[in-house]
């Protein structure tokens, strides 16, 4: 009896729920990333063309996109708990699959539904926070997920090589299963946090409605396209580094360290924001900063400049990027807390199709050129947006 009234305690714990939602946010960037260094091995063990293997990342990063709307909805008419593990359940079998496909294209089928299960992690791992908390302790909830999230982002890729540099492809993809195996266990423990009375009735019309009530409310769609920024941003940065350091004559286990750095910068960011008493206030300055260090990015790169000047930009900037994580969430759900699935599934979704729509236009003409005019653009709209007359009254303290 003392040990059940023990454990209830502990599932009940902010500790515990911050380190849960945490990790369940981080699906996403973990099953995208992990195997990215594979990407030859596996091509040679299905005798198939690199671009094969590079459409399952495509797969993957849609069906987070599509798992996400389809997550929220289901979350926000059955509860956070059930949909959660039924995410999780698919997720696991879609891993072991990925692991024992026989063909390239039954491996390109599996990683969709790897990328769908874990969008349900994604999204409901935000839904249960905007369940849970309000105001501040909601925005020291999404610092602590933002900076979880900020950090596996660009880690994921540097832990992936070094599993596949041990064990082989495969043994990223059993990590990936008993990941999703101990999230499973921690589900299972985890309180419901929507209650019956809360929930939204399922149907498509319903579905639509509640998708465009979310879209036309200005105080959720400025943070989330906001967010799409911060996004994009992040992936312009993933897509082009690993070309970018090579022609500073960087080793790809250097190159790994360089991504470590700049997650640092994230999650120190994010975990800062999070204290702060004014997101709208928040969001101002770290857009400021976002640009100016987009510029000095682009400088070092246009000028060719040594390798530090052209890193100490980056992990500038990305310090104001990890900021604008944890503002730019935390305005969204705040603003739709009573929608929060579907919310959560509609900011997520941006915030992939922002990315998979930058990383190929990096590898467009000159790298250093189409990347220093991405980081500009994309940091210039979003300033921009920033700066319209009706923004500036979205505020949360």
């Amino acid at each position: 009896m003392m040990m059940m009234k023990s454990i209830n305690v502990m599932c009940n714990s902010r500790l515990f729920l911050e380190g849960i939602l945490g990790l369940l946010s981080a699906f996403g960037p973990f099953v995208m990333d992990m195997y990215l260094a594979a990407f030859p091995e596996i091509a040679m063990f299905y005798r198939t063309e690199p671009s094969m293997v590079q459409l399952s990342l495509t797969a993957c990063t849609v069906g987070l996109a599509c798992g996400q709307l389809v997550f929220g909805a289901v979350s926000d008419a059955f509860g956070r708990k059930n949909p959660l593990l039924a995410s999780l359940i698919l997720y696991v079998v879609a891993s072991f699959v990925c692991m024992e496909s026989p063909s390239i294209t039954i491996f390109i089928a599996m990683r969709f539904f790897q990328g769908l299960a874990a969008a349900g992690g994604v999204v409901i791992s935000r839904s249960i926070a905007a369940d849970r908390y309000a105001g501040a302790a909601l925005a020291r909830m999404y610092g602590v997920i933002g900076m979880i999230n900020g950090v596996s982002t660009v880690v994921a890729p540097m832990f992936g090589g070094a599993v596949i540099d041990g064990w082989g492809w495969k043994a990223v993809f059993l990590l990936l299963l008993i990941i999703g195996l101990v999230m499973f266990l921690g589900t299972v423990a985890l309180p419901e946090s929507l209650p019956v009375a809360s929930r939204q009735r399922l149907n498509p019309s319903v579905f639509v409605q509640g998708m465009k009530m979310v879209a036309t409310n200005r105080k959720f769609s400025s943070p989330t396209v906001q967010y799409g920024f911060v996004m994009a941003m992040i992936f312009i940065n993933l897509a082009s580094g690993p070309f970018i350091m090579n022609r500073y004559g960087l080793t790809p286990g250097q190159i790994s360290l360089v991504f470590g750095v700049n997650a640092v910068a994230i999650a120190i960011a994010a975990g800062v924001a999070s204290g702060c008493r004014s997101m709208r206030k928040t969001m101002r300055i770290a857009n400021i900063g976002m640009l100016v260090f987009a510029f000095a990015t682009s400088a070092t790169l246009l000028l060719e400049l040594g390798f530090w000047i052209y890193e100490i930009a980056v992990f500038c900037m990305y310090l104001f990027i990890g900021g604008m994580c944890t503002a730019s969430t935390t305005l969204a759900m705040e603003a739709e807390r009573e929608n929060a699935g579907m919310a959560s599934a509609i900011f997520g979704t941006i915030g992939f199709v922002a990315g998979g729509i930058v990383s190929p236009l990096v590898g467009i003409g000159d790298i250093l050129l189409t990347t220093s005019l991405l980081f500009v653009v994309v940091s210039a709209a979003a300033f921009y947006l920033s700066s319209l007359k009706g923004d500036r009254n979205i505020s949360i303290k």
